[in-house]
């Protein structure tokens, strides 16, 4: 019965190619100038998208596995369509301009996939990514076109030797140019960082996203984090091409899948691998394509209740590969199973639940994956770690408000010294990430301060990551149990440390944060979800005061004048939404009522 339904996997009165040839009789003269068939255009026609490009090592190797989902594709009776929209990376652009291309790189993507499925007459599409924007871009352009889809994880690198990272490599510079590292241990971590292909080996927004895929049940199960060398790769890249064939047979497309208890199944695993900040942006804004309220309050709540227990980096010890090779995503699932929402529905047309059970009977699915701790002497629950034993006591991740941000702000908290997770320091006030560079560099920052950066929001400057700043001021030993940073900005996956980010309304909107000046007293406090100007000219004052303080404040204040004035930055700054509403290019088209936050366990 599976056999047949594969080579005949939809009627042809229910496929959208079949209608539309019925009124374009040019375009089957087209696909036969492409070496089409005539049979091929009476096929399923599956759009096999992926962000292929040479920007770095995440994309770099996706020929393969677009081979093999197009080969599963054919085995399953379709017709595959290879398109192409490449993404940039964080970490090569990182402290450059290029850095604010990147969050709108994410809406640009979408939007390219969304012509490519829609403006094509294409049946249903498999979709491969695995880095810091594409899964997310990805992710949004499912849930927007809502065809039968399956999301293909691109994999990560695999260990280095001495288990550096190249996210350790921007605290390395910072030595280097203050003449405390000699230039040959740096080129020695730049030549062995990246020793394969795949997303970078700690739990940064790539990781953290192929971990979300996973966990919505838009990827196939244990597809997350594949170490890049191993075929398993290629193997879960041909079983999604035959997969979604089915799903087409059945009708099964993401906002089937998207429920708001699928949304909360993904914040508990957030919280569980300690995940990027960047997953803030990125799921309310694919709920509300799908038809879903989820805010960043979401995140807060569920964060309350879920301990970390991903011992990886960059706040743990191991590389996520090692994560993959402890049992991933199910693994994890494991251990939170009463935390989880097991009847959601997912792409291999299961409920999770189902999916989990078939994993717990398979004589296969975790031995084949632990026997590479047996090679390194790794145990499993070092890695992930029990519920009994976990690596922090709640999730990663804390909503701070206040006078300083009305709508908003986050922390990872769980990387935070907790000597820091209540502070009161004086402002120092940096109009952008350079000059707060330059000071750090220079040790121009006292114990103590606050650093305030600003104007580096959505609309002021595309909000790109103060990555940099962050890594100076975690790898100084008199600062980064000392000292805060906080920003309108946002902060890579790899951060860690007392840095707030996505402080909203942003400086350029007039928010709070704009109005700051130096030696203001700021208030961080964690347990309180607290951020607060809480004094002036280093003096503690009253509420009240303060407040007035700020009126007046604002009453002199004037918007300074658009930073970006051509191309897509321009049009950008213009339109995008606060970071609280996901930092958006183009608004989703299907908001749903709020709905009441769903039962857990």
């Amino acid at each position: 019965m599976v056999e047949e339904r594969a080579s005949n996997p939809a009627g042809p009165d229910r496929l959208r190619s079949q209608r539309l040839r019925e009124v374009n009789f040019q375009g089957d003269a087209l696909r036969l100038g492409m070496n089409w068939t005539e049979e091929d255009l009476r096929k399923p026609q599956v759009l096999v998208e992926s962000a292929y490009g040479m920007g770095h090592p995440g994309t770099f190797h996706f020929r393969g596995l677009i081979e093999e989902v197009s080969n599963g594709v054919y085995e399953a009776g379709g017709k595959p369509a290879d398109f192409v929209v490449s993404d940039i990376c964080d970490g090569v652009v990182q402290a450059t301009e290029g850095m604010s291309y990147s969050l709108v790189s994410r809406d640009v993507m979408a939007a390219m996939i969304e012509i490519h499925a829609l403006g094509h007459p294409h049946d249903a599409m498999v979709l491969i990514s695995g880095n810091d924007k594409s899964v997310p871009a990805h992710l949004l352009a499912m849930a927007r076109c809502d065809l039968p889809a399956i999301h293909v994880p691109g994999g990560v690198q695999v260990n280095a030797a001495n288990y550096i990272t190249s996210n350790e490599i921007w605290a390395m510079g910072a030595a280097l140019r203050r003449g405390e590292l000699p230039a040959d241990e740096l080129e020695l971590a730049q030549r062995g960082a990246c020793p394969t292909c795949g997303a970078c080996q700690f739990m940064g927004s790539a990781a953290t996203g192929q971990a979300l895929s996973e966990a919505l049940g838009l990827a196939l199960p244990g597809s997350a984090l594949v170490p890049e060398p191993l075929t398993k790769l290629l193997r879960y890249a041909r079983a999604a091409g035959k997969q979604v064939l089915r799903l087409l047979a059945d009708e099964i497309t993401p906002r089937r899948i998207l429920t708001r208890e699928a949304f909360e199944n993904a914040i508990v695993i957030h919280a569980a691998i300690g995940g990027s900040t960047n997953a803030l942006l990125h799921l309310p804004l694919i709920a509300q394509e799908a038809g879903v309220e989820i805010t960043i309050d979401d995140f807060d709540r569920i964060h309350r209740e879920v301990p970390v227990l991903a011992n990886v980096k960059t706040t743990g010890r191991y590389p996520v590969d090692y994560f993959w090779y402890a049992g991933g995503v199910p693994a994890l699932m494991f251990e939170l199973r009463d935390l989880l929402h097991l009847d959601c529905l997912t792409v291999t047309g299961k409920t999770l639940g189902e999916n989990l059970e078939e994993i717990e009977h398979s004589p296969f699915f975790m031995r084949e994956r632990l026997g590479h701790l047996t090679n390194f002497k790794v145990r499993k629950d070092e890695i992930i770690r029990p519920r009994s034993d976990p690596f922090g006591p709640d999730g990663g991740v804390a909503v701070l408000r206040g006078n300083l941000a009305p709508d908003g702000a986050m922390v990872k908290s769980f990387s935070v010294p907790k000597e820091m997770h209540v502070h009161t320091g004086p402002a120092r006030v940096f109009e952008d990430e350079p000059d707060a560079i330059d000071a750090l560099v220079e040790r121009k920052i006292r114990p103590g301060d606050v650093m305030v950066i600003r104007y580096e929001g959505p609309r002021a400057n595309g909000m790109p990551e103060m990555y940099f700043a962050a890594a100076i001021l975690a790898a100084d030993p008199d600062l980064n149990h000392t000292t805060a940073i906080v920003t309108d900005g946002r902060y890579s996956g790899a951060m860690k440390g007392p840095c707030v980010g996505h402080v909203a309304p942003e400086a350029l909107d007039g928010g709070p944060i704009a109005l700051v000046e130096e030696n203001d007293l700021i208030e961080l406090s964690v347990p309180e979800r607290r951020l607060a100007i809480v004094g002036v000219d280093g003096r503690p004052r009253p509420p009240e005061e303060v407040s007035d303080i700020l009126d007046q404040r604002r009453a002199a204040w004037s918007p300074r004048s658009a930073r970006h004035t051509r191309g897509i930055l321009s049009l950008y700054s213009r339109v995008a939404t606060s970071a609280s509403d996901g930092g958006a290019l183009v608004p989703p088209g299907a908001r749903a009522a709020t709905q009441s936050p769903a039962r857990h366990g």
